[in-house]
């Protein structure tokens, strides 16, 4: 078979947007994870049949994905978490998932040809309150990595010393941790530390953890707690290939990742394309995400598209803004990236799916939408539509090739603006349960200083 025509960069990058997928539908747990599975089987080897949909065997990847991202197979998950609000309803979403792949020859440009395994964690799904709320924005208190059990952990103070991760970070790590791969899905009924165990690699053999978005914090962090445990030490080289994300922790933590993981293993030589580089986190300079958490950062968020031109929105903006300002704060903690690489964005004046975007924005619509492109579509790329030529993306110029849309009975699909309107709906709600926690809380230190 020919050489892929995506690097080993890209190619990891492409299979940190496949771990994605789950996030496009809406459905109970069980249908969710049959749904990614399904949707894996287009583009890897030997998925387990879904039986569901009628797979009798498992799958060969598609040829179109085959020339592209070269020859995978599934070996772990996919595993998929439904979580339950503060009432305890299930969420009808993907909270979190995760899979690894393994393809027996990857070729690493200014480096070697190895067997590689790739774990793949999802980004934060946009439909999901509770990733934004208990993962994403829990950052106003922080966990001492030194102490920090997954199973069992808790915030403390900040010291000023040890490297502390945020509160999200380690409960996200602790959700991966605790995944289970389905009966009928690869390696099934092992956590991913079972499935690591188990493994007896050829030396020399490579893992890669890698992520967007949330999870462009959660891969360094779970890589570098595996490599602390001693969980990776069968593997040759371990790397990390996180993008978009936000800072998983402080900048004791930064410094112990960087030491850990260097941006090249040692004798291989540096290549010269701006996303080229291991264990580096990359992002679009046009991207909010990964603006947080360092304060002087977020300082930027509310008119890095421009000064809103409705006092409406920019009002909304500016309260989100201070907001994230005041819960980065609130952790004592100075919230630091990893070391990292800024790609050059470009403001776009529609989606992909032609929908007309102002710039400056005049409604959150507007702010949204442009998020949504640049967190996405500028990574990935944009296809042609209608009368707009196709945007290259940052890392792959466009976007893998997708199966057609067949749903698992039970399942539905998710529009970009269907999951737009519903982040405004949640900015809007946090924005004015903020307030009113604020004014409680005011109410109660002038009645206890008139006591």
């Amino acid at each position: 078979m020919t050489n892929p025509s995506l690097d080993a960069y890209q190619q990891v990058f492409a299979m940190s947007g496949l771990a994605n997928r789950a996030g496009g539908y809406n459905g109970f747990g069980i249908q969710l994870q049959q749904q990614l599975q399904y949707d894996l089987s287009y583009y890897f080897n030997n998925v387990p049949p879904v039986k569901i949909m009628d797979q009798k065997t498992p799958s060969t990847a598609n040829p179109s994905v085959l020339e592209k991202l070269g020859s995978w197979d599934l070996v772990w998950g996919p595993a998929l978490i439904e979580e339950k609000n503060e009432k305890g309803v299930p969420t009808g979403v993907a909270d979190n998932a995760l899979y690894v792949a393994k393809s027996n020859a990857v070729a690493f440009p200014g480096g070697p040809t190895l067997p590689t395994y790739v774990v793949a964690i999802a980004a934060t799904n946009p439909s999901s309150l509770y990733d934004w709320e208990t993962e994403d924005f829990s950052v106003a208190e922080v966990v001492n990595w030194t102490t920090y059990n997954p199973s069992n952990f808790a915030p403390s103070a900040y010291n000023s010393t040890d490297p502390y991760i945020s509160k999200g970070t380690a409960t996200g790590i602790s959700i991966l941790l605790g995944l289970e791969s389905p009966s009928s899905a690869a390696s099934p009924n092992t956590t991913l530390q079972q499935f690591l165990a188990s493994l007896n690699p050829e030396p020399g053999t490579a893992i890669i953890f890698c992520g967007h978005s949330l999870a462009g914090a959660l891969s360094p962090t779970l890589a570098l707690y595996l490599k602390e445990n001693k969980d990776l030490n069968a593997f040759g080289v371990t790397l990390v290939y996180p993008t978009a994300g936000p800072t998983p922790g402080e900048a004791a933590f930064a410094s112990l990742f960087n030491s850990k993981f260097p941006p090249l293993p040692p004798g291989w030589q540096q290549q010269t394309g701006t996303y080229q580089s291991w264990n580096t986190m990359h992002w679009n300079d046009l991207d909010v995400v990964p603006h947080a958490w360092p304060v002087s950062e977020l300082g930027k968020i509310a008119t890095i598209y421009g000064q809103a031109t409705t006092n409406m929105t920019a009002s909304i903006l500016t309260a989100l803004q201070t907001m994230a300002i005041t819960d980065s704060s609130n952790s004592g903690a100075s919230y630091t990236r990893i070391q990292n690489q800024s790609l050059p964005g470009q403001l776009q004046h529609s989606n992909g799916s032609l929908i007309s975007i102002k710039t400056p924005p005049e409604t959150l619509q507007d702010y949204m939408l442009q998020l949504s492109v640049q967190h996405v579509g500028m990574y990935n790329g944009i296809p042609a539509a209608g009368p707009n030529p196709q945007v290259n993306g940052l890392i792959l110029q466009q976007p893998l090739p997708k199966p057609d849309v067949v749903l698992v009975p039970g399942v539905t699909a998710v529009s970009e603006l269907e999951m737009i309107m519903k982040i405004i709906s949640q900015i809007i709600g946090w924005i004015s349960s903020h307030y009113v926690l604020v004014e409680k809380e005011n109410a109660t230190q002038n009645v206890e200083a008139d006591q």
